[in-house]
């Protein structure tokens, strides 16, 4: 066998297709993107093809989690090679996440009447938990905990963002975890070093996003934690599926907690393209006969769906039709609009919408239902199992030892020494995040803030208040920023510095002056309508009330005020304070 990618050269690519069509290779492995390539099927069109193999076909699916339009030109593309000596060639479609709905669409999309080999999707060696959680810190420490009980087994951790990947990986390193990071946006050397490093067995833990998994083939996986909540019940399987291949017994975890539910629907109304987006793209279509992918996304809103993605759903409604491709460049027509093309684009966003939050839903009664994991997956995927499962959270739950509550420590009397002491005796210098976290005693808190005697110091305090209180007395000058060698931005304390006043009497218990609330409101919207921005993203209503109630004076008195962040204070502390003192 062999495969033609877009990392061989036309020389190499070629070659090899001479040896296909000269019978030295029996099996030919490619995208579904290169059947778009008309020089691609002529060189092939000489072999006598018995079997396509189409891969993860529930791409074919436009309402499913994973679409990609260029399958939907698979059945185009096997009538343009017409048939060979025994006919038409057999198709076997393979996926693991398809529903019933969604097999019914993969039959129409390849125009086959397909006999269907359904397998058990039930992996009884397979345990489900989903181990709800209280905020950030206590999902931390359960992830810490579950990948500790592994003693050194394999384990791949999945995230939402590149970010996080990257910021968890340190923070399990910390606590004695051999973890790296994976995800797209590293380079191909890190990316293949960091796989490597895994399959072999030197490194226990991947934190990585869903680009880690395809073509991972590691059998001895015991256990696979999500630490958000996937966009569908069909990528959680995907996701879990890939522990325990070897048939042993394995774990999966699905960390939950209250604010889980509002954030997956809220990422997946980000994903759904608007009629704005249609238009831009379309805009762009107009007039050319080819265009690049690249060109379509050209100054489009960053979180903006796939322009591939636009371009199909633009095919769907009759706007564009697109035939091959012209190596990288998509060959274009753009036809006449339907005298209904608006009712059709209101059509198809409706049911895209509705399909996007439909996959939202179904994974949060999933893991919100009492309901056996291994039966839920089951039924939606077309199967029954009778029964307990004795394998998931709520048929077998876990023998976890209660975890004895942290001592109720009370914030010193002095606040603000408290924090200057404690920078002052730090061995090696933090970031404000970094601080804020060893003040907390949080378990990201960097391992030598850990060791620290002032470690936890501020428990009782929220991550927002000691934020805030860091802040102030760098205000005040008693914590000074600088620039390490590596282009850190940590923090010192200034020695005989004079301290702010942190506790007591809140000086915004009295009434706010209503006219002073107005002119702040006035403005805010002025500022917003500047930066482009909504007002809220300027200052929250609670913001300016306390500004009105506290009427800061100064810089220090600004830094105060529950709202004002650092960032807030350098972008606008100088015109709130204006605002103030013409009042």
């Amino acid at each position: 066998s062999t495969l033609i990618n877009s990392s061989l050269s036309p020389d190499d690519a070629a070659a090899r297709l001479r040896d296909v069509s000269a019978g030295r290779y029996r099996m030919l492995y490619v995208a579904p993107e290169r059947l778009r390539q008309r020089s691609f099927l002529e060189a092939i069109a000489g072999i006598d093809i018995g079997l396509v193999v189409i891969d993860e076909v529930h791409c074919v699916s436009m309402w499913g989690h994973d679409f990609r339009p260029d399958y939907l030109f698979i059945r185009r593309a096997l009538d343009a090679l017409g048939h060979g000596r025994a006919g038409k060639p057999a198709i076997l479609g393979m996926t693991a996440t398809a529903t019933p709905a969604t097999e019914r669409e993969i039959a129409a999309a390849l125009g086959r009447k397909p006999e269907v080999v359904r397998t058990s999707v039930v992996r009884s060696n397979l345990r489900y938990d989903v181990e709800h959680v209280d905020g950030e810190e206590a999902r931390l420490r359960t992830l810490v905990r579950r990948l500790h009980e592994l003693r050194g087994a394999s384990a791949i951790v999945y995230a939402r963002s590149r970010r996080s990947c990257e910021s968890l990986a340190r923070t399990l390193r910390v606590h004695d975890l051999a973890a790296v990071h994976y995800h797209a946006g590293l380079e191909p050397e890190e990316r293949s070093a960091a796989q490597e490093a895994f399959i072999e067995g030197r490194i226990q833990t991947v934190v990585a996003t869903t680009a880690f998994g395809m073509g991972i083939d590691k059998p001895d996986i015991r256990l696979v934690a999500l630490y958000n909540f996937p966009e569908s019940l069909e990528s959680y399987v995907q996701m879990v599926g890939r522990a325990g291949r070897d048939g042993r017994a394995s774990d999966t975890l699905l960390l939950a907690s209250r604010s889980d539910s509002q954030q997956l629907r809220r990422f997946a109304r980000t994903g759904i393209p608007t009629v704005d987006d249609l238009r831009a793209v379309y805009a762009r279509l107009r007039g050319r006969s080819e265009v690049l992918p690249e060109e379509l996304g050209e100054g489009s809103d960053p979180r903006g769906s796939d322009p591939r993605v636009l371009v199909g759903m633009l095919e769907q409604v009759g706007l564009v039709r697109r035939g091959f491709d012209s190596g990288r460049a998509m060959q274009i027509e753009v036809p006449e609009p339907p005298a209904d093309a608006a009712a059709r684009i209101d059509s198809l966003l409706v049911r895209y919408e509705q399909e996007a939050l439909a996959r939202a839903d179904r994974l949060v009664r999933f893991a919100e239902s009492r309901v056996c994991r291994h039966r839920q997956v089951a039924e939606h995927f077309g199967e029954a199992l009778p029964g307990s499962c004795g394998m998931c959270d709520v048929c077998s739950p876990l023998a976890v030892a209660a975890a004895e509550p942290a001592a109720s420590v009370p914030l010193p009397d002095d606040v603000a020494g408290a924090i200057h002491g404690a920078v002052l005796e730090l061995r090696w210098p933090l970031g404000r995040t970094g601080l804020a976290a060893m003040l907390r005693g949080s378990m990201s808190a960097p391992r030598s803030a850990q060791r620290s005697p002032h470690f936890g110091l501020l428990a009782a305090a929220t991550q927002a208040e000691v934020k805030r209180w860091i802040q102030l007395l760098e205000v005040a000058g008693a914590l000074e920023a600088f620039e390490s060698d590596d282009g850190f931005r940590l923090l010192r304390a200034v020695p005989e510095a004079a301290l702010p006043r942190i506790g007591g009497a809140s000086a915004t218990n009295g009434p706010a002056d209503e006219g002073l609330f107005e002119r702040l409101r006035s403005w805010r919207l002025e500022r917003a309508r500047v930066d482009e921005v909504p007002a809220y993203v300027v200052l929250h209503d609670a913001t300016l009330r306390e500004l009105a109630t506290a009427k800061p004076a100064s810089e220090l008195d600004l830094a105060a005020v529950k709202g004002f962040g650092p960032t807030k204070l350098e972008r606008y502390g100088e015109d709130v304070l204006a605002v103030i003192a013409a009042a």
